[in-house]
């Protein structure tokens, strides 16, 4: 009966583990810290990325337009305008960025800008009164092709590399939303009078057009250039979600949702649609041949803005309170959620979604998102408690073992165990100057080697000793990989627990023999002469 109770009480603690990690996994996020942080003297109005998020363009309150590098602190060049930006793009690869001011100018500026006097300047610009910024692209090469998409009440126009009027399009409505495809090829646009229209680069007349019956005020083409995605809202304050073909405009799917949309994203392959509606909840379509699975999206303070990385299926969005998180599409809950103390911070995720960029007034702060350091979704101190609720398990079932085969254990014993990681970790903090590396891996290894050797005289127990306090050194940077990992280390937890590993091994060479050489010393001149015990 006692054996049936034991046996029923690992079952039972070994179910609580597996839905413990199985809840941590999926519904829980941890808190992230920023990679790099870039200080601004100028306000932010603005930011735009390029596709790896390797240049960043920044635009300020006073005019001036910086280019970044990732991770550098220093731009490499600075505009100053005369007027607040408004809106900055960047092309694919960032050899250009396209920049709009509150006056209404549209400006080009090349990666290696133009200069006069030792003063930047655009490569051209171009006066849009009230107008919008709506997108750029280049094709790189020399001579450079460059599409710049802009908007003026109801009115489309894409201009040139040199800065002149390709096309442009009336559409007849007083308000227009328009995106340009990754590849430069297609440009659609929506209008306030419910019109949906494709459009090739090449031309400023319609290919098609689908009337969709309700205001359109967001509108995206998936990047492998299949679908059409669209946002819109009716008389009645209500909202709608289209997926088109862009092929030939057919409507694949509709969503009518309660809330008006303020903007709606697409996936690379048109599989996930993402929209946020005007109180601040959202919803999350995944469709895939012709199957619909949806699901609403709610944060605390409710949703701000949203961006979307369409390789990764990664969504980063920003509460009212200035919180940001990032969601795993698949996945019910954030990956991990970071606080910005400001309530209105600009958004960017790469293409990939391995880098993430928040603003604030006078902050630029990179996310990391690299797949290894994410492959343990959920809270760090949840997943603690998952590798201590295992480590507590396995240490009952040894519990056990030995309350069947006891084994005898001796005051002695202690003694031996308190000289060998009193001295190994005094050793390895003056060693290490770390208190959690001198104890989890000098100070364990050379307690084993010294429990081992106090108890034998052989010469074999002094190898046994050497060889097993470095092995459980190595143990002890295991442990100490997870401790970091879990204390918040922005690192791969892989990674940590291998180079943890490895460096107590390596510690655990000179530990654990010093442990031994302990013991066998005091074994021999202290047990002998002062205590006076035989050893067994």
């Amino acid at each position: 009966m006692r054996f049936q109770r034991i046996h029923l009480g690992i079952i039972l603690a070994l179910l609580v583990e597996i839905s413990l990690g199985y809840y941590v996994a999926n519904y829980t996020c941890r808190a992230k810290k920023g990679a790099w942080t870039y200080l601004s003297e100028d306000e932010i109005t603005c930011i735009g990325i390029s596709s790896t998020g390797r240049l960043i363009g920044i635009g300020g309150r006073n005019g001036t337009i910086s280019l970044i590098s990732r991770g550098s602190s220093t731009p490499k060049w600075v505009y100053h305008g005369g007027f607040r930006v408004t809106s900055i793009e960047l092309s694919a690869e960032g050899d250009y960025l396209v920049s709009l001011d509150s006056n209404g100018t549209i400006s080009l500026f090349p990666q290696v800008p133009l200069r006069e006097g030792g003063r930047v300047c655009p490569r051209w610009a171009y006066h849009l009164q009230a107008g919008d910024l709506r997108g750029i692209f280049s094709s790189g090469g020399i001579p450079p092709l460059v599409y710049v998409l802009a908007s003026r009440e109801g009115t489309i126009y894409l201009l040139s590399t040199e800065g002149e009027r390709l096309w442009e399009y009336k559409t007849g409505a007083d308000e227009v939303v328009t995106t340009i495809s990754v590849d430069g090829l297609w440009v659609a646009v929506g209008d306030s009078l419910g019109n949906i229209r494709l459009f090739t680069v090449s031309s400023g007349s319609p290919i098609w057009s689908f009337s969709a019956g309700s205001r359109i005020v967001s509108i995206a083409i998936s990047f492998d250039g299949n679908y059409v995605a669209a946002g819109g809202m009716t008389r009645v304050k209500e909202g709608r979600i289209y997926l088109l073909s862009l092929k030939d405009g057919e409507l694949l799917y509709e969503r009518r949702v309660d809330r008006p949309i303020r903007s709606v994203h697409i996936s690379y392959n048109g599989e996930w649609l993402v929209a946020d509606e005007e109180d601040g909840t959202g919803v999350i379509i995944h469709y895939r041949g012709g199957s619909v699975h949806e699901r609403s999206l709610h944060v605390v303070e409710g949703i701000r803005s949203i961006d979307l990385s369409p390789f990764g299926s990664y969504m980063v969005l920003s509460n009212t309170e200035g919180v940001i998180y990032l969601y795993y599409l698949p996945r019910p809950a954030p990956l991990w959620k970071f606080s910005t103390q400001e309530g209105t911070p600009l958004l960017a995720i790469t293409q990939r979604g391995d880098f993430i960029f928040v603003s604030t007034s006078h902050r630029l702060y990179l996310l990391s998102n690299t797949h290894l350091a994410e492959m343990a979704p959920g809270s760090r101190t949840g997943w603690g408690l998952v590798f201590f609720l295992g480590l507590g398990i396995v240490s009952f079932l040894l519990f056990v073992h030995m309350g069947i085969h006891p084994t005898r254990v001796r005051d002695s014993d202690f003694l031996s165990a308190s000289i060998g990681l009193g001295l190994g970790t005094l050793i390895g903090l003056l060693m290490t100057k770390n208190v959690g590396r001198a104890f989890l891996l000098s100070g364990v290894g050379s307690l084993v080697g010294c429990l081992i050797c106090w108890r034998s005289r052989s010469f074999l127990s002094f190898l046994s000793g050497c060889y097993i306090g470095c092995f459980a050194s190595g143990v002890g940077g295991f442990l100490l990989g997870l401790l970091t990992w879990f204390g918040g280390d922005e690192r791969n937890i892989v990674q940590l627990t291998i180079s943890g590993v490895v460096d107590g091994l390596r510690m655990g060479i000179v530990f654990g023999i010093l442990g031994a050489v302990v013991g066998a010393l005091f074994m021999k001149l202290i047990i002998k002469k002062v205590l006076g015990e035989e050893r067994l």
